[in-house]
């Protein structure tokens, strides 16, 4: 029993140099190639899911291994430490992956540390991921605080960690965007004062070119795209301003690309006709349809091509735009290409 003595004789290193010395392990946990030892008694006395596991009529009972199929095996270490010791050596780099592990086995003890722990560390980059984390393991409090920080930074809307919550859990993105929203300030702006109709602020803030105020009314919950009467979305609006800073935020809030309006048109349509030749690389750099037709068939190149706007004429060509596509009048956009612009579609 030598190996379990600790130097300073507490319970929590003694229950550690048990772990670690592995002597009267009679449980194996499996993690990929690894095998980590432990004691069943363990094991089921500190959670309730591996005491359901170890009943007498269970594959594990008979096998004496669990099988661990989503947690690292450096995380499954740490939450190890803590089933045996109370203690997590490192739960600031690990707390948002042992937050599911804690909440999977039923630990609310080490759940409430990495609840405690990732609230703490809060910033732009890890809001939107904290607040899914927070969501999908059901921490209340985890949930409040993360809400709480996006409605005092909300360019956490438009950050890649919220494009990510977006494309991965639009579900849970839903119920993020409601919270924000009822947590919002009435007084946040003199906009979100002055009207409830959150959407005609956006498309007002998109023809303006004020980022700071689209960041602001997406994080209060206007829909991103929402339409007007001629069924332009905020970002054919951004599309036609100069500030291509605006049709970025709209991008990584999740705005539509390829949204079309009553005439079919869609962003890049209305960047082409005013020739705003840095909101098209924005939007040909998001994978925008180039070759899209509107209800007259006209493509992008086109209305580029029929408005005299040689570099937009360029970029659409360099960005693979086809010459060759006919509108409903069986007229290509070579077909309508003037002295500026003809030998570009020479050459590409």
């Amino acid at each position: 029993m030598a190996a379990r003595n600790s130097k300073d004789g507490s319970f929590a290193s003694d229950m550690c140099a048990l772990l670690t010395s592995r002597e009267g392990a009679d449980v194996t946990l499996v993690v990929g190639a690894s095998q980590l030892p432990a004691h069943s008694l363990v094991l089921a006395a500190r959670s309730p899911v591996f005491a359901a596991m170890l009943r007498n009529d269970t594959k594990e009972a008979g096998s004496r291994q669990i099988e661990i199929t989503d947690v690292r095996e450096d995380v499954l270490w740490q939450l190890l430490c803590f089933v045996y010791t109370d203690t997590v050596p490192k739960l600031g780099r690990m707390a948002a992956e042992l937050l599911g592990a804690a909440d999977k086995y039923d630990l609310p003890l080490l759940k409430k540390r990495c609840e405690e722990q990732l609230a703490q560390g809060l910033s732009v980059d890890n809001a939107a991921a904290t607040s899914l984390l927070a969501v999908l393991h059901s921490c209340p409090e985890l949930r409040s605080a993360t809400v709480d920080f996006i409605v005092r930074h909300p360019e956490v809307m438009t950050s890649d960690g919220w494009i990510k919550v977006l494309r991965n859990n639009a579900e849970a993105a839903a119920q993020i965007c409601s919270l924000v929203a009822a947590a919002t300030p009435k007084n946040r702006t003199s906009s979100v004062e002055q009207t409830e109709d959150l959407s005609e602020w956006l498309a007002v803030a998109a023809r303006t070119g004020d980022v700071g105020e689209l960041r602001r009314l997406l994080a209060a919950g206007a829909p991103v795209d929402a339409r007007d009467g001629a069924g332009c979305t905020a970002l054919h609006l951004a599309a036609m301003d100069a500030n291509p800073e605006t049709v970025k935020c709209l991008l990584s809030a999740g705005a539509d690309i390829n949204a079309k309006d009553s005439s079919l048109q869609t962003p890049l349509h209305a960047a082409a006709y005013r020739g705003n030749l840095k909101a098209m690389w924005v939007l040909l750099t998001s994978s925008a349809q180039v070759d899209v037709r509107d209800r007259w068939g006209k493509t992008p190149l086109h209305w580029a091509a029929a408005t005299k706007r040689v570099e937009a004429v360029r970029a659409l060509l360099l960005a693979g735009a086809s010459k060759k596509v006919k509108d409903n009048e069986d007229i290509t956009p070579a077909d309508t290409a003037t002295s500026s612009t003809r030998e570009l579609f020479r050459m590409y």
